[in-house]
Formats: structure tokens, C-alpha cells, sequence
């Protein structure tokens, strides 16, 4: 089984529903239509001489040609590689030098840092193909990648070769390029289809980047697979977004917190009913118990789940309807396809297993068939993050007593303030909850007294007083997690899937 024979059942299952649908534009695509482009993307593709196993790169935002090219890549069994079109171009040079593509396709939002690689050096690549007017004279106009499709016969592969390569987010700062195979592919979209409940002919807004495994997967992917019909925004909107929500239909909603919270604060939203959502997912960052119980309130959905998941393994943890705990960050106990479990922080030891109760770092075996298995062209690093077959994920966390596991944050994110252990996300939910805080991040910084003490930096109309006072009378927040300095800014620095690049704030304070 394949994504591309499961989309080929949707084409013959629904080929009149709409399958993409760009909500700027009011471009719509049929799975029928959807079909007869891929199959001219695909001939166009073997014109330039793509076989099964070359590699195809794709720096361009979630866009109609972004989905086909996908689906064409899939269909001639070749690789896709896709990474985050608002990279500068340092950046898109290494991700090509990395990937080593036999083509390479761009958009205008990626231009002016492409044609910068192109002046710099020139594009470690083959054919360059652009989508947009005025196409630079290194590059080939995608209007003429069509052909008219060939009868060739299905590329004979196995479940174990590469479907897509996929960059981590870079959280750390070193992104590395991640193999999926087209087994993995297919594992990852069913999962979340089953276990979201998605079912057949499904609307879903895709703002989760399509250079992500969630938006890959997790949306697209898994639309494609169910006759379902995926909402695409080259450039996020809130009040497109808002007003398509209701206008198409929209059954289903996975996004960021900072997503969820664009949303509601859209000057849409007030004429917005937002009846048709049954189902809403969060992920790629703690969500705060105000901004959740807003969620539900306006929302009222029939499911509402926090997927907890990274691009190596995918979503580790079952989904677990938030209204059924106490608490919103409850991400699950081990997912039908894989093995988990917590062990010592720091200990390196996949059988260095801790108590419930007792916080650990969460490992997750790579016998998975959603798993990664190594990192591309990065041995060194595929040895230290794959111990004995468990890959540690370098996310803190701890086993209620239900079963159900609480991630904490990154392990490396911990505060350690006069010897006592301190978790940003535990201050960071409840500085969220004052009406004047749009956004909060929480970071550790030197003290000569205490080693360490919080530190806020927020973007909203609130003081440092205010803050103060309100910590202070919170009676779920110890003192000592109080913050002790407190920094006023814009906006946070978060990556695309809308995590807090929080050594970025670290890195303010050196």
C-alpha cells in the first residue's frame, strides 16, 4: 500500500469532489482534475529524467502545485524532499548540498532568497523550476513541466524506500534532513485519520506547513487518502481562514496554539458559527488551559485532542479527547504502532526505566512502521539519538497515574533555581492566563545566588508589576517559579509549526 494508490482510490471513489481548494485564490481542483495534473507533472518529471530513488526538492509554500508535484513525485516512486521556503539563502544552500536533488522547484515567496543562492554560487542542484510569472533565466517555467501523460508502468518498490526527506524544525538550531519511507508515509496518514476519526470526505484547513510531517501527513496526506478535501493558504490569513472555516465546511482543525489563538482574535470570528468543526487537534507546542478552554467554548467540538509528536517517529502517543482529563497538555499512553516508555534524564539508558510519577526523558522504539531509522548523511548523529533501536527524543516527561503521559518540556529547557526544579511551561500557562498577555516565553538565565531564575519575555499590554502581582496570587504557582525579570517584546521567535525557538531567547541573554 502507498499514498499514491490511495489517492488513485479516492480519484475513482470521488473524482468530483473537491480535493484542493486554494482558499486566496478560489482555484478548486477535482480529484479528477487533481489526477490529469499529476499524471502532466509526472511525464513532465520523467522528461527531465526522474527515476525511482531521485530526488525532487520542494521550497515553495502550501500551494496547489506544491500538492502535485507531491503526488507526482509519489507516483513515479521518486523522492521528495521538501523544506521551509523562508530560508535564507545560506540555508537553502546547505538543504540543497545535503539532499543532492535532480530537480528543484521554487515559488515567489522563496525568490529572493533562491536567486541569492543562484548569485552566490549557483544551485547544487539539476533542473530549476519555477512557479510564478517572470521566471528568472536560470530557472524553467512550471507551466512547461506538463507533458502529456504516458501509460508507464508502476515503479516496482518496497515499503522500505524513501518516500520524502523531511528537515527537523531546527529548535536547536541543526537541522538534519530525515528519510520516510513510503511505508512510514502511508502509516503516518493512517494514523492520524484513525485515530483523529477521520472518515471519508473530511475538509480540513491546511495551514500546518506542508514541509512538516503534520502538515504532510497529518493533513494532507491523510485528506488525500480518504476522499477528503484539503484547504491550502500559500500565506496564512486569520480572517480568510476564519471565513472559509464556515463557507467550506470545515469538519476538522489540527494547528499550532499560536494558529488557534490568530483565530480567535480574527475580527472574523464574530461572524463565524463555526458549527461544522467535529474535530479539533493541537500540536507542535504547549497549549494554555485559557487558550484551550476558548478553543472548546467557540468551537464546541465533538473531539479535541493535544497530538504530541516529533518528524523522527510521528505521533508516539494514542489521542486522548482533552475533555475526558484534567488537563490539556495530556498527550496519551503509547500509540497503537509504537513502543514508549520513560527513563532517566541524562542517563543515555533505554533500560534505565523510572517510576509513575517520576519525570524521565520519553524514548520511542524505531520498530515503529511510522519511524524514522537514520538521519540523512548524519551517522555520528543517528548513533546518539538511536540507542539499542529507542530514539530519545530529549523531551521530558512523566506517567500519571491514569496511564497517561504529561510532556513536560525539553529536557534541556529545564530551569534549576537554588536547586529546585523548574519547567517553563508550567510558569508560561499560567502568566498566559492574564487577559493582557498575548504570548509568553520562559527561559532560565545565569544568577550568581541561585544559578538560575525565570525569566519572562511577553508580548501584550500587561506590566512587570501586573505580572508579579498576578504569580503571586496564583495559588497553583510556587514562589520560587516566580518570574524574577521580566523582558517586553513584539512578538516571540517561533518556527512554522509554531514552536517557541526558545534558545533563541537564551541566546539574548549571553
Amino acid at each position: 500500500m502507498e499514498i499514491s494508490s490511495m489517492f488513485d482510490r479516492s480519484v475513482s471513489r470521488t473524482p468530483q469532489r473537491d480535493a484542493i481548494v486554494d482558499v486566496a485564490a478560489g482555484e478548486r481542483l477535482t480529484y479528477s482534475d487533481l489526477a490529469e495534473e499529476v499524471s502532466a507533472i509526472a511525464a513532465g518529471l520523467e522528461d527531465l529524467g526522474i527515476e525511482p530513488g531521485d530526488r525532487v526538492a520542494l521550497c515553495m509554500a502550501n500551494r496547489p502545485e506544491h500538492t502535485s508535484v507531491f503526488l507526482a513525485t509519489q507516483k513515479l516512486g521518486a523522492v521528495a524532499v521538501s523544506f521551509n521556503f523562508r530560508l535564507p539563502a545560506d540555508d537553502i544552500d546547505y538543504h540543497l548540498e545535503d539532499s543532492t536533488p535532480a530537480v528543484f522547484l521554487f515559488d515567489d515567496l522563496s525568490r529572493e532568497s533562491v536567486e541569492r543562492a543562484q548569485v552566490q554560487g549557483g544551485l547544487e542542484c539539476g533542473t530549476v523550476v519555477h512557479v510564478g510569472p517572470d521566471t528568472p533565466e536560470f530557472a524553467v517555467p512550471f507551466d512547461e513541466l506538463r507533458r502529456e501523460p504516458t501509460t508507464s508502468e508502476s515503479p516496482s518498490l518496497g515499503p522500505e524506500d524513501p518516500s520524502v526527506i523531511l528537515y527537523t524544525s531546527g529548535t536547536t538550531g541543526d537541522p538534519k534532513g530525515i528519510p520516510i519511507s513510503r511505508e512510514a508515509t502511508v502509516s503516518r496518514a493512517l494514523s492520524n485519520s484513525l485515530g483523529q476519526g477521520y472518515y471519508l470526505r473530511e475538509t480540513m484547513l491546511g495551514v500546518m506547513p506542508l514541509y512538516h510531517t503534520v502538515g504532510l501527513h497529518g493533513i494532507f496526506c491523510s485528506m488525500m487518502a480518504t476522499s477528503g478535501t484539503y484547504l491550502c493558504m500559500p500565506e496564512f490569513n486569520p480572517e480568510l481562514a476564519v471565513k472559509a472555516i464556515d463557507s467550506e465546511g470545515v469538519t476538522a482543525l489540527h494547528e499550532a496554539p499560536t494558529i488557534f489563538q490568530h483565530l480567535l482574535n480574527a475580527d472574523a470570528m464574530g461572524d463565524t458559527s463555526g458549527d461544522s468543526v467535529e474535530t479539533i487537534a493541537y500540536s507542535g507546542a504547549p497549549m494554555s488551559t485559557t487558550l484551550f478552554e476558548a478553543v472548546d467554548e467557540t468551537f464546541e467540538p465533538d473531539r479535541f485532542t493535544n497530538i504530541y509528536g516529533n518528524t523522527e517517529t510521528y505521533d508516539p502517543l494514542e489521542f486522548v479527547d482533552l475533555r475526558t482529563v484534567d488537563e490539556p497538555t495530556v498527550a496519551g499512553n503509547s500509540h497503537t504502532f509504537h513502543r514508549t516508555k520513560i527513563v532517566e534524564l541524562d542517563s543515555r539508558d533505554p533500560n534505565a526505566e523510572v517510576a509513575a510519577g517520576t519525570e524521565g526523558e520519553l524514548v520511542v522504539h524505531t520498530d515503529s512502521p511510522a519511524s524514522f531509522t537514520e538521519y540523512l548523511n548524519k551517522p555520528e548523529e543517528t548513533r546518539n539519538a538511536v540507542i539499542d533501536g529507542w530514539y530519545f527524543t530529549g523531551d521530558a516527561a512523566y506517567e500519571r497515574a491514569d496511564g497517561n503521559v504529561i510532556i513536560t518540556g525539553r529536557a534541556d529547557d529545564l530551569i534549576i533555581s537554588g536547586g529546585e526544579n523548574i519547567h517553563p511551561s508550567e510558569v508560561e500557562d499560567v502568566l498566559a492566563g492574564h487577559e493582557a498577555v498575548t504570548e509568553v516565553g520562559v527561559v532560565g538565565v545565569a544568577d550568581d545566588e541561585w544559578g538560575e531564575i525565570v525569566k519572562a519575555y511577553v508580548s501584550g499590554d500587561a506590566t512587570a508589576e501586573e505580572l508579579d502581582e498576578w504569580c503571586l496570587e496564583h495559588d497553583g504557582l510556587a514562589d520560587f517559579k516566580r518570574p524574577r525579570e521580566y523582558e517586553f517584546v513584539g512578538k516571540l521567535p517561533r518556527n512554522p509549526s509554531g514552536k517557541l525557538m526558545r534558545y533563541q531567547l537564551r541566546d539574548e541573554d549571553e
